[in-house]
């Protein structure tokens, strides 16, 4: 629609003025609109050729130059590297082909300098070399979408700034050190993938946060390629081109800031769109760990596609060792996959690959589907052992040590377990029992300070009435006994009788966390002990900040679950939970420091209570008070029921409708139609 201001245009026609317009200029427009309320055939061919036309706005920006600047600087300010948006095309384009205009005019010889200016700023130079990095490997991991407006990005600017001005405190984040800052952008935004590999948001929470300020950039770039994400295959492919740009074209080294590889098999090995891995390690000079993977190891998840993962037959190529060799790689965390090809295949090459220097400084190793068949050899048995104990033999500096969905576990495995180790996994597998968990602590667990035991269906925690003494410094005991067995359909079922056949727990005395889920087998008698030399231990575990037990209680009534939930929780609670509020930095700064009189009343006041209180209580209180109240735990949880066991956990918040209640607009008439239908 044409505009007052602009009145210098030859071709006229008479303005159209709306009902709701609250102008009080131009009458002689408003008798025009009220006496012809329908335009002649040529103003109506003025007005629609002005509004498609871009003249219009010529003599607008005159009065508006300034505002358009700024609008226009900071809808592109934070493209930088690319040369053209989308939005910006769509504003150029016109509905049909101009006619022949006069000599531009001086508003028009501006807006023609600042589209120029536009592509200047385009072009690459030193100045803004940082900025076409980090769009560069920004734009490899976040696929671009045209925005409608950039409005949006204005609000959140303006949000942060009001936002932040009523906080009394704000950290001078960009001034941070560049260690704390990949730190906290790793604490953030990890994991970068969920289960089969699904990418999740903080991809590109990294992306757009890199592009803030410089220490931004660094920091994120650190995070996102320490281990960088390389699923599906066309984020390895911008990867590898990325890395195989010249140094002296880029301000950042990415070859150097890559530690750690997960690469799938399946997708980026096997398929024809798949990568080169000996491309790909030829270009990570500062390569500490590998892992080859495929996206059905995860049993928890993907338990009915067991039988489909063992279509595709791949195995460790001999270029692999060969070239980290080359490279002079020193390996510090290694994944063997019993799935590329089979158990025997991948220990053959493990012991080949453990004879080389790049593995000899292993400190973190896992093995993960080693299994083997029920009717397997003697032969294939004895093998299995012999080359397990030349692989762990060789690894002389390790640390940790994992074994996930490994059936080869079992009494004759566990002795073969190097001793020294400082972190023990050992997650499904279904041959494990404690007596042979407690005969390699009682030889190698003095030094353990993390025990994580999860889905192990033949091992009950038999073990765990010696811990004390079998791991005097362990710190995190994680225990989760939720059983999954592809082979069986009884595949929660546990394979013991008895959860605490030797009696109740020890604790060490340097425990941080203890968490028990899924507690099967157990009796009330035994939960009762269980619980009380938690009680007892308070005194001796000064360093617990977190207790989590679940556990389900056998043969026992809903009405007994109740009351001895209702008695153990709080008593846990007021032993062990931290009721103390966190302390607010901020506040610190607005509250005045009291003076001296106020504190010296303060003082008598609060001894005057506690000689009353003390006065007041008698011998029932010191009856019901436990002896020892440790109170410096975060988290105190304690479930007691008797569900069935499953991956996903149904309550009644799932079954509800988020949306309001419809029995306001229920009909009569309707209720015959909708007899065999959903209420919602």
């Amino acid at each position: 629609m044409a505009n007052p201001l602009s009145r210098s245009q030859p071709r006229r026609g008479p303005r159209v003025r709306y009902p709701n317009d609250d102008s009080d200029t131009d009458t002689d427009d408003l008798q025009d609109f009220t006496l012809n309320p329908r335009p002649s055939r040529a103003a109506r061919r003025v007005q629609t050729y002005r509004e498609s036309s871009d003249d219009d706005n010529d003599d607008i920006s005159d009065s508006s130059s300034d505002e358009t600047d700024s609008h226009s600087t900071s809808a592109h300010a934070d493209v930088g590297p690319r040369r053209s948006t989308r939005s910006y095309v769509q504003v150029q384009k016109q509905s049909r082909p101009p006619k022949r205009r006069p000599a531009p005019t001086p508003s028009a010889k501006r807006q023609h300098s600042l589209k120029a200016n536009r592509r200047r700023t385009n072009l690459p130079s030193k100045r803004n070399g940082s900025q076409m990095d980090a769009g560069g490997l920004f734009q490899t991991y976040k696929r671009q979408k045209p925005l409608p407006d950039n409005k949006g990005r204005t609000n959140v600017k303006c949000v942060n700034m009001s936002s932040a001005s009523d906080n009394t405190r704000i950290p001078p984040w960009p001034q941070l050190p560049y260690h704390v800052l990949v730190s906290i952008m790793q604490y953030a935004a990890y994991p970068l993938y969920g289960p089969t590999s699904r990418a999740q948001p903080s991809i590109n929470w990294l992306c757009e946060t890199g592009l803030l300020c410089r220490s931004f950039h660094e920091a994120c770039t650190a995070a996102l390629l320490y281990s960088p994400p390389l699923y599906p295959s066309w984020r390895a492919h911008r990867l590898i081109g990325l890395l195989e740009q010249a140094h002296e074209s880029l301000t950042t080294d990415y070859r150097k800031k890559i530690r750690f590889l997960d690469i799938e098999v399946k997708q980026l090995l096997v398929k024809k769109s798949g990568i080169s891995l000996d491309r790909l390690i030829s270009m990570t000079p500062l390569l500490q760990g590998l892992r080859l993977y495929s996206n059905y190891d995860d049993l928890t998840t993907v338990i009915w596609a067991q039988p489909a993962a063992k279509k595709f037959k791949w195995s460790y190529p001999t270029e692999l060792l060969e070239r980290l060799e080359t490279d002079h790689l020193f390996m510090r965390s290694f994944e063997w996959n019993g799935r590329f090809p089979t158990t025997l295949d991948v220990l053959n090459m493990a012991v080949e690959a453990h004879s080389r220097p790049s593995f000899r400084r292993l400190r973190e190793l896992t093995f993960l589907n080693l299994s083997l068949p029920e009717k397997a050899r003697e032969e294939n048995i004895t093998t299995v052992g012999t080359s397990l104990a030349g692989v762990l033999a060789s690894v002389p500096e390790l640390q940790s040590l994992s074994f996930r969905n490994c059936g080869i576990v079992d009494e004759m495995t566990m002795p073969l377990l190097p001793p020294g180790l400082l972190h023990l996994e050992l997650w499904n597998c279904p041959n494990l029992t404690s007596d042979a968990l407690e005969a390699y602590l009682s030889r190698g667990g003095s030094s353990l300070r993390v025990l994580s035991l999860d889905g192990n269906q033949s091992m009950d925690l038999g073990f765990i009435a010696n811990l004390q003494a079998l791991c005097p410094r362990l710190q995190h005991l994680e225990v989760d006994m939720l059983y999954i067995d592809p082979t069986s359909f009884r595949d929660r079922e546990p394979l013991y009788d008895e959860l605490l056949p030797n009696g109740p727990p020890t604790w060490p005395t340097d425990l941080v966390s203890i968490s028990i889920e899924n507690m099967r087998q157990l009796p009330q008698e035994d939960a009762e002990e269980f619980l009380t030399s938690l009680v007892d231990s308070a005194a001796h575990l000064p360093q617990l900040r977190r207790l989590n037990i679940k556990a389900i209680l056998k043969n026992a009534s809903w009405r007994d679950r109740a009351k001895f939930r209702q008695r153990w929780l709080p008593k846990l609670e007021n032993v062990f939970l931290n009721t103390e509020e966190p302390s607010n930095v901020a506040s610190k700064f607005l509250i005045k420091a009291p003076t001296t009189s106020q504190r010296q009343s303060s003082r008598i006041a609060n001894g005057h209570l506690k000689k009353i209180s003390l006065g007041d209580s008698t011998d029932e209180s010191d009856a019901s008070t436990p002896a020892t109240i440790q109170g410096r735990c975060d988290v105190v949880n304690l479930v007691i029921s008797d569900q069935r066991p499953a991956e996903t956990q149904y309550h009644e918040n799932d079954f509800l409708d988020s949306e309001p209640s419809d029995d306001g607009e229920w009909r009569q008439g309707n209720s015959q139609q909708l007899a065999t239908d959903y209420a919602w």
